[in-house]
């Protein structure tokens, strides 16, 4: 099975249906927070993580696609699939949501062969909902309980702007991780960090930064803001410039096409210097 002959226009639809389902939740979930630690004491999770990614699976079930999230659902073998899944994150930036209460986001993909097809992106406290299907573009609309999105407005295409000249988003972990991200970090007009991958990557989509850079996301981090940049003329790749496979945990570098290859330029330069083949990077 593989999204060839489905109707990507309904199912975009359906995940529409389970984002907005999931958001709502996640804004009045009826009960004070129970705050748990997974693998340790800063990879928070909440009942409501676990119950929005329920409402999701719940709502997805009629198209009998498999899903893959971060709380409570699995695809077995889900690295080499060759057919659609689902990728989920039911709140991305799960410590933003219990301490500062923005900058979280639900997040949804179809990703078919390591490429993701339909993006559902959800920014509630910015009552934003942001869409694309593979090769159509990305729009953006209200958060509303109802409505198929025929009214969104089109996501336009980034301008194509040079690293000097926008902000570039490195969380903290990526300076201590990646060789040259302070580089690009001190090049850069500014740099950003906001806590939620999935809305820093849409936030290049959306055109209010230049770049962004991480050291290794989970699929269901990253599959569909891809999307959303992609669809608006961002380059994404991993940081050593390979090509980016959705249903693999990795690193993720998303630009416009020149900051994209100035990035790559000085992640190389100091690569080389730690490892004694070049010359030091220079000061930027």
């Amino acid at each position: 099975m593989s999204t060839r002959g489905l109707d990507l226009d309904l199912l975009l639809g359906t995940a529409r249906e389970a984002v907005l389902a999931a958001a709502a939740f996640a804004l009045d979930p009826g009960a004070e927070l129970r705050v748990e630690t997974k693998q340790h004491d800063k990879d928070l999770v909440t009942q409501v993580d676990r119950g929005a990614e329920r409402i999701i699976a719940e709502c997805l079930a009629p198209t009998a696609i498999p899903l893959h999230g971060e709380e409570e659902h699995r695809v077995e073998g889900f690295e080499e699939r060759t057919g659609p899944a689902w990728v989920v994150d039911p709140i991305d930036g799960t410590t933003n949501y219990v301490a500062t209460h923005r900058d979280w986001a639900v997040s949804l993909a179809l990703v078919d062969g390591g490429a993701p097809v339909i993006a559902a992106l959800a920014d509630p406290v910015a009552g934003r909902l942001m869409t694309a299907i593979a090769g159509r573009g990305a729009r953006v609309g209200p958060l509303r309980a109802a409505g198929d999105g025929r009214d969104d407005e089109p996501i336009p295409m980034a301008p194509d702007l040079a690293l000097e000249r926008g902000a570039a988003i490195v969380p903290f972990n990526s300076l201590r991780g990646v060789p040259g991200a302070d580089g690009v970090v001190s090049a850069a007009l500014a740099a950003r960090a906001y806590g939620s991958a999935a809305l820093e990557i849409a936030e290049v989509a959306r055109g209010g930064a230049v770049a962004f850079l991480h050291g290794g996301l989970k699929p269901w981090d990253m599959a569909a803001a891809v999307l959303l940049a992609q669809e608006t003329g961002a380059l994404v790749t991993r940081v050593d410039g390979s090509a980016l496979d959705a249903r693999r945990a990795g690193s993720v570098l998303a630009a416009t096409p020149t900051a994209h290859a100035r990035i790559l330029e000085l992640l190389a330069q100091a690569r080389d210097a730690e490892n004694g083949t070049g010359d030091p990077a220079p000061r930027v």
